[in-house]
């Protein structure tokens, strides 16, 4: 190379500040940056870079692109491969490729990932990478034709494909590829070029790079005769026309011949694409590459079926108004159902084609006490009136986040109890797709197991029977189904005129179009006597409905306070401790109560759940001093008139009281079960006057095991313990949204 090398100094430190910016979020959940590798082109010119991170205790990696845009502002994702390196046809270029190129007689090595090929570099070899075998047909390979080079492949089942697959691309470019026999290292499963410099240092005390350098020629490679296994799989190749010499090409004819080459495997397509081109009045390979990737793409949009259907809009505008007065309409006139729940609903249907106006996409969650309250029936309504609904009565975590990233569906999910609380990565998805703040998950995906982002922000309706996770309950809208009358007769939603549903559709195709700036950009009241989460959920309901009117905007407030009110106020179990205790102490007319007297008054009204928390047995002191801890409150040594001991002062109450009683304690509140469907669910009094109010008969839960065990073993290790101790002896809501996880 004539010309001296590009300098890229201040672009590389612009990508390490843009990268320490952008992998804030994951440093924070424990991963640690570890790399950042640069790609070139061959005159050493900056093209992109990759920051590596590493979870050191889960072994999770977060591998990323970034570079800049055509305005030159930096952008976390490859760059225009067409722009930025126009040889390579759209293909990615090789890593370390001005060393490639300034070393046209060096042997090459190549390994799967950059951080081995830079510990290659660190030895004094000349080293690429090609990543995982899923990504070589990503890659620009050319520069390599007619080179010696050898393959170090990883000590795994991956490894041997990537090999195969390499083995064949570059023995069509015409390289003399030597392959280092790893079965003869003595690395253990995985293992690579990093445990063999590992095992060196330690074993034989290798000090020196060059010393490792001397180690690694002569290392022991895989004779040619028994590569020839490589290539005794490959299939018979297809037939493939090309012009004859002499033949004038036409567009038509090299149009056909394109259309050959795209229905070729990857391996049969870097086998004959040469031959190709040359055939083509010597075409370009990359111009090549690039009209066949162009009928490749066709040929998938093609064949593929989507999973949602996308609604031409309304030729002609149309009143919001109105359609949301046909949709409450249909609702009513199918669904057994409160004014509020219609009007929610409603409102919650048109959100769906607004839903990039939004900033956080509330969940709408249906739901009843009892079988054969309507609930499908209502999620089949959602779902023939949303925009791209994408039904299904069940769901994996894997088909959830893909799903909503390729689709942006309305995603409808039926008989969601009977298996989202048991699934914590689904409930992970769910929580993620709530708001913009954190709208992506990250999961491992494809051959290489390569963590990624996936887009999960979306509209999501489930529906079941009882209690959901209370993670996604906080997320939720609340519509609360009750069982008709045998006077409230309801069509089936079965014998709604799809023409009917289709047709309110397109309108609201058009009304979003015309309207979706105006919903983004109101602005409504929220009513102050909600929580902040459900003014959150509510919000883009509120701005819908100013957009629709006056009228519309009031009957949105009404149905809000009714729904929000006191249903997601509940308290947790811990809390519910608090309020008893209170009432305890209240009635008992004391500051100071021995945990026996405590005990006896939670345990002396036997609607309180404290009678029946231990299998149908009463709470221990343990448990009571386990919950209280949470308040950072303990029991001491006090004085009362019934004695001496253990016990407890309200005045270590009175943060606690303060911070997490209701604020007005006089209001009866809904009763609530002791652990989301599980074990006995006891109505408790909530009042802290002097009589105990709202006392319902207790009501056990028979689909599931009770609560806890008895506290009789004083050893908190036994394991003796029924399965729900820890539930017990834990804060509600345990569940932790799990960001990077294993391979899916």
């Amino acid at each position: 190379m004539d010309k001296p090398l590009i300098d890229n100094k201040d672009l590389i430190e612009q990508a390490k500040a843009f990268a320490a910016q952008v992998t804030q979020k994951q440093k924070d959940k424990g991963f640690t940056a570890t790399h950042l590798h640069i790609y070139t082109g061959s005159d050493g010119g900056f093209l992109y870079a990759k920051p590596r991170l590493k979870n050191l205790e889960t072994g999770d990696k977060y591998i990323r692109s970034i570079s800049l845009d055509n305005a030159g502002k930096w952008q976390m994702r490859d760059p225009d491969f067409d722009l930025v390196y126009p040889e390579g046809g759209g293909k990615k270029p090789l890593y370390l490729l001005h060393e490639l190129t300034l070393n046209p007689a060096a042997d090459i090595y190549i390994f799967e990932g950059e951080q081995k090929a830079d510990l290659a570099k660190q030895l004094g070899f000349i080293a690429t990478t090609s990543g995982g075998s899923t990504q070589i047909d990503k890659y620009h390979w050319e520069p390599l034709t007619g080179r010696n080079v050898c393959l170090w492949a990883d000590n795994d089942d991956a490894g041997a494909k990537w090999l195969t697959t390499l083995y064949r691309v570059l023995t069509a470019l015409g390289c003399d590829v030597r392959v280092i026999d790893i079965d003869s290292l003595g690395l253990p499963e995985k293992g690579d070029i990093v445990d063999w410099v590992a095992l060196q240092r330690q074993q034989n005390a290798v000090a020196s790079d060059d010393e490792l350098q001397q180690a690694i020629k002569k290392l022991p490679t895989i004779p040619s005769e028994q590569l020839s296994i490589l290539t005794d799989d490959i299939a018979e190749p297809s037939s493939l026309i090309l012009p004859q010499e002499g033949e004038q090409v036409t567009p038509e004819v090299a149009q056909r011949v394109i259309e050959q080459l795209a229905a070729l495997s990857d391996l049969e397509y870097q086998l004959k694409r040469g031959a190709a081109a040359k055939s083509l009045n010597a075409m370009p390979v990359g111009a090549l590459d690039k009209l066949v990737n162009e009928v490749r793409e066709t040929l998938e949009v093609e064949q593929s079926t989507s999973l949602v259907i996308d609604t031409e809009p309304y030729q002609k505008p149309v009143d919001g108004a109105i359609i949301a007065e046909e949709i409450y309409r249909i609702i009513n006139q199918h669904i057994a159902c409160s004014d509020a729940v219609a009007i929610a609903t409603t409102l919650w249907i048109i959100f769906t084609w607004v839903v990039e106006a939004s900033y956080i996409a509330p969940i709408a969650w249906i739901n009843a006490p009892e079988k054969r309250c309507g609930k499908s029936q209502l999620l089949t309504l959602i779902a023939l009136m949303s925009k791209r609904s994408l039904s299904s009565s069940n769901i994996t975590a894997a088909a959830l986040f893909r799903c909503v990233e390729k689709y942006n569906p309305t995603l409808i999910v039926d008989e969601a109890d009977t298996f989202i609380n048991d699934n914590e990565d689904l409930r992970g998805v769910f929580n993620s797709g709530h708001s913009r703040d954190n709208p992506h998950v990250i999961r491992c995906a494809g051959d290489d197991n390569e963590p990624r982002e996936f887009f999960v922000y979306g509209a999501k309706a489930l529906s079941g029977i009882g209690k959901i996770p209370s993670t996604i309950m906080d997320r939720s809208i609340s519509l609360t189904l009750r069982r008709k009358l045998k006077h409230e007769q309801r069509d089936r939603v079965r014998h709604l005129s799809r023409d009917t549903t289709n047709t309110i559709k397109a309108k609201l195709a058009r009304w979003s179009d015309d309207n979706i700036a105006a919903v983004k950009g109101a602005m409504p009241e929220l009513p102050e006597m909600i929580n902040d989460r459900m003014q959150d959920n509510w919000e883009i309901l509120l701005k819908v409905a100013t957009v629709l009117g006056e009228d519309w905007l009031k009957r949105a407030n009404q149905a809000c306070i009714e729904i929000s009110g006191i249903e997601h106020d509940e308290p947790s179990l811990n809390e519910q401790l608090l309020i008893d205790i209170k009432t305890v102490f209240d009635l008992k007319k004391t500051d100071k109560l021995l945990t026996k007297d405590l005990l006896v008054g939670l345990c002396s009204d036997q609607e309180m759940s404290w009678a029946t928390y231990n299998c149908g047995k009463p709470i221990t002191p343990r448990q009571i001093a386990n919950r209280l801890n949470e308040y950072r409150i303990s029991s001491k040594d006090i004085r009362t008139i019934h004695g001496r001991g253990k016990g407890y002062d309200v005045t270590d109450f009175k943060d606690a009281f303060t911070r997490y009683l209701p604020a007005t304690p006089n209001l009866s509140v809904t009763t609530r079960q002791v652990n989301d469907s599980k074990g006995y669910s006891g109505n408790t009094s909530v009042t802290t006057t002097d009589s105990v109010t709202d006392k319902k008969s207790l009501q056990a839960m028979t689909d599931k095991g009770c609560h806890v065990v008895t506290d009789r073993n004083p050893n908190p290790d036994s394991t003796t313990q029924c399965h729900a101790t820890k539930a017990a002896n834990e804060p509600d809501n345990p569940v932790t949204d799990k960001i990077v996880r294993g391979c899916l």
